[in-house]
């Protein structure tokens, strides 16, 4: 027997439920990580600078952003300004 909507809805709700929980778990697992970690960092430098050993970086967590916005000041792929690159004009008008 075929489901209905209002059982596919409550479906997708628990799922949607569950996958919250996991999610936050995972958070608050990382902030308890990053907490020690960073109680780590100062035991090690701590040590470091009694023993003359280097000091370990920080966070080496990497952040990216994609950027899909157009300059308004950079040439189009124009068929005229493809023209004028290649016969070695100025692109920029």
């Amino acid at each position: 027997m075929a489901k209905s909507i209002a059982e596919w809805m409550r479906e997708g709700e628990e799922l949607y439920l569950g996958a919250v929980r996991d999610f936050e778990d995972l958070e608050a697992q990382l902030q308890d990580i990053e907490k020690r970690h960073a109680i780590k960092k100062d035991e090690v430098n701590q040590i470091a600078r009694i023993i003359g050993k280097p000091m370990v970086e920080g966070n080496r967590r990497v952040v990216a952003e994609l950027v899909d916005d157009i300059d308004s000041m950079s040439p189009t792929n124009s068929s005229s300004t493809i023209a004028r690159a290649l016969t070695g004009r100025n692109i920029a008008r």
